[in-house]
C-alpha cells in the first residue's frame, strides 16, 4: 500500500520528453518576471516584514526559475531530465534516444546541482563559462536557503544579482539563441527588467 507522499507524487509522476521544453521554459520564465518585478507592496504581511519578505521570495523564485529552465535547456537538446533506476548503468547526462528498454524513475528527476555541473556537456559552447556558472551557483543557494531557513537580516551584494542577470543572459544566447535584458528590482528607484527578443 503507497504511503500519502508516494500518492501524492504519483499524481505528477511523467518521463518527460523533448515535446515538454517549451513549458519548462514558459514556466521558469513566469518565475524569473516575478522575481525581477516584485515589489514590497505585493507582499500581504505586515509593514516592518515586507522588504524581508519580497527579498525572500525574489530568491526563491529565482531559484525555482533557473532549474526549470536549466530543464528546458536539457530537454531542448534531447536529454533526460528523469532519473534512471538505482541499478542502471546509465549515468547522467544521457539522451533520452539512449534509453531503450530501461524505464526511467517517473517522479523523480536531476538535482539542480547536477544541471549546472553538467551543462557544459549539454550547451557548447557557453560562451562565457565562468560567468554563465557562477550566476547558477548563485541561485542555487539562494533557492536552497530560501526552502530551508528564515533570516530577518543578510550581508546584503548587489552583485548576486547581477550575476544572475548575467547569466541568464548568457544561457538565453547560447541554449535559445535569444536575447535577454533582465534587471531584478531591488531598490526604491531601480527599474524591473524583462525582455526577450530575437538575437540578432
Amino acid at each position: 500500500m503507497p504511503n500519502i507522499e508516494q500518492l501524492v507524487k504519483s499524481q505528477f509522476a511523467k518521463v518527460f520528453t523533448v515535446a515538454d521544453w517549451p513549458l519548462f521554459k514558459k514556466m521558469a520564465e513566469a518565475n524569473l518576471l516575478e522575481a525581477a518585478t516584485l515589489l514590497k507592496a505585493d507582499m500581504p504581511i505586515e509593514s516592518s516584514l515586507k522588504l524581508v519578505a519580497r527579498n525572500s521570495r525574489k530568491r526563491l523564485l529565482i531559484g525555482i526559475g533557473i532549474e526549470l529552465l536549466l530543464k528546458a535547456i536539457y530537454l531542448k537538446q534531447g536529454y533526460a531530465i528523469n532519473r534512471s533506476p538505482k541499478d542502471s548503468q546509465l549515468k547522467f547526462p544521457f539522451l533520452a534516444n539512449d534509453v531503450k528498454d530501461i524505464q526511467l524513475v517517473e517522479d523523480k528527476t536531476v538535482m539542480l546541482n547536477e544541471l549546472i555541473e553538467k551543462l557544459t556537456i549539454v550547451v557548447v559552447p557557453l560562451q562565457n563559462r565562468t560567468s554563465t556558472l557562477k550566476g547558477l551557483r548563485i541561485a542555487k543557494v539562494f533557492r536552497n536557503k530560501e526552502g530551508h531557513g528564515v533570516t530577518s537580516s543578510h550581508e546584503f551584494d548587489p552583485t548576486n544579482y547581477t550575476d544572475i542577470a548575467s547569466s541568464l543572459v548568457d544561457l538565453y544566447r547560447d541554449a535559445f539563441g535569444e536575447k535577454l535584458s533582465v534587471q531584478f528590482s531591488l531598490s526604491k528607484n531601480e527599474r524591473a527588467v524583462w525582455r526577450i527578443s530575437p538575437n540578432e
